[in-house]
């Protein structure tokens, strides 16, 4: 069978097809983003068969893809070992005892906003942190009398930028290797769109405390319940910071995330055993199949207790290495038979400067992100349509990476039918939408957009590339397409 370059109107159609489907399908009936993705993956297959590519053709792209998506997945393997591990050692609970302990009630906003910054930075998940931190400090608020939808707000946009900004955060490991850079270079080129909308969230939530008047005088019961368990659990020391250190250390010296992941989750486990009692069994058990209170403690555990404590694991990131592959096979797909080039053609050809182009893309990828209903696959389909485009305006890869995260990880909150908007909803218990939702409060989750736009009319952490890199991420991106 002869191939041919498909017309503009398959191209779009296999395009669209993916919207409609994850749309009517997610939005409409709540059908798993992953079985909406392969559906929309056949749909594109039978058009490139029109095309004239067979399964092997398409079959040999998806393994590509795959394996370009291999170092990130291994990253996020680790990560659900280094959550296990961290609260077997004790590490993450004693931030929560802590956090707990010292937040000063008249300024119960901006201390949970820092708490839940800090907390996401050392431990990479924004709904680990928002799950433990953030439900403790939604306890407090609603012992002090503290209205709890600014507190919620207050969690949501300190976990967000941790999550964005943590070598250990698995969208922050996504969004490089989508658009092909260094994970470093990227954190470092979204400090540009992200302090500037961060110190405004922090500015906001500093006034808005000081105009509540505290009804408490001190912690909730809960709150002192939730430490009196910890403290019958664990023994604390600042010898529980260690496997933070190690992580902030390497972060700093720019070493391999997985060997030191790794090696911070052994060193925790060890912690754990010498210092807690606990059994090295049960530790490389948790490692893989998560954390639960009843390995390491005999005692009856409150149940608020054991939700802030059982979690992580290897095989807590299934969800997400499924997405990706059964996003990367559509992507794989309509980047094999043409579809994408041919169909964006007109847009980007449109897209002359940089603010064109980077407004495009920020579009292009809230809409991918609400019709999925996650951002994952928003990533992998934004950076395989523009990636190109950023390349022959000069533009480094790291600010294609950083504009997917201005949209994809920041606004991800705003979606109610999508992973993350139902995740804080279900946890916090407290609605997106109107004054009484969390939505409005969260400058930095509708901001970092408009930094986007705004750092690229000023001109400023808008990274150029060499001549030779040009042309060497033009021959790498080339060599890529035909490998497919």
């Amino acid at each position: 069978m002869t191939k041919r370059a498909p017309t503009f109107g398959e191209s779009v159609f296999s395009i669209l097809s993916m919207v409609v489907i994850i749309a009517v399908g997610y939005a409409g009936f709540g059908v798993r983003v992953e079985m909406l993705m392969i559906i929309s993956a056949i749909v594109a297959a039978l058009v490139a068969r029109r095309c004239g590519y067979r399964w092997a053709d398409l079959e040999n792209g998806i393994c590509q893809k795959i394996v370009q998506a291999t170092p990130a997945i291994l990253i996020m393997w680790t990560i659900g070992i280094v959550i296990a591990t961290f609260i077997f050692s004790g590490s993450i609970p004693m931030i929560i005892y802590y956090g707990l302990k010292l937040i000063n009630p008249q300024y119960m906003y901006l201390c949970t906003f820092i708490v839940c910054c800090v907390l996401s930075v050392v431990t990479g998940t924004s709904w680990g942190s928002a799950g433990t931190m953030g439900v403790a400090m939604m306890g407090v608020a609603a012992g002090l009398g503290v209205p709890l939808h600014i507190t919620a707000a207050a969690v949501v946009s300190g976990v967000i930028f941790g999550d964005k900004l943590s070598p250990l955060s698995e969208t922050t490991n996504l969004a490089p290797l989508c658009a092909g850079c260094n994970i470093y270079d990227h954190i470092a080129s979204m400090m540009w769109t992200t302090i500037p909308s961060s110190i405004i969230s922090a500015v906001v939530f500093f006034i808005c405390g000081t105009q509540i008047e505290v009804t408490g005088t001190g912690l909730p019961q809960e709150a002192i319940d939730t430490m009196a368990s910890l403290d019958e659990i664990y023994h604390w020391n600042l010898l529980l910071l260690l496997p933070f250190l190690v992580i902030l250390v390497c972060a700093f010296t720019k070493q391999p995330p997985v060997p030191t992941m790794i090696g911070a989750s052994l060193l925790a486990i060890i912690i754990g055993c010498a210092y807690q009692g606990f059994d090295v069994v049960q530790g490389f058990a948790a490692s893989v199949n998560g954390f639960t209170t009843n390995m390491i403690f005999d005692g009856e555990v409150a149940p608020d207790v054991a939700s802030l404590l059982n979690r992580g694991g290897m095989k807590s990131m299934v969800g997400i290495v499924i997405v990706i592959y059964c996003g990367y096979g559509y992507a794989a797909i309509i980047s094999k038979a043409g579809f994408l080039k041919t169909a964006l053609e007109p847009v980007v050809s449109r897209a002359k400067n940089r603010v064109t182009l980077i407004g495009a893309t920020l579009i292009t990828d809230f809409i991918i992100m609400a019709c999925a209903g996650s951002s994952y696959p928003a990533h992998i389909m934004t950076a395989e349509m523009y990636k190109r485009a950023y390349i022959e305006q000069n533009l480094d890869p790291r600010v294609l990476s950083r504009t997917l995260e201005d949209v994809g990880t920041m606004m991800a909150p705003w979606i109610p039918w999508g992973t993350s908007g139902a995740f804080y909803i279900g946890t916090l218990g407290v609605g997106i939408f109107g004054m009484e939702g969390f939505g409005i409060w969260s400058p930095n989750t509708y901001l970092n957009p408009v930094f986007a736009l705004i750092v690229a009319a000023v001109g400023i952490g808008m990274y150029k590339m060499t001549p030779e890199k040009q042309k060497e991420e033009l021959e790498k991106l080339d060599a890529q397409e035909k490998a497919l």
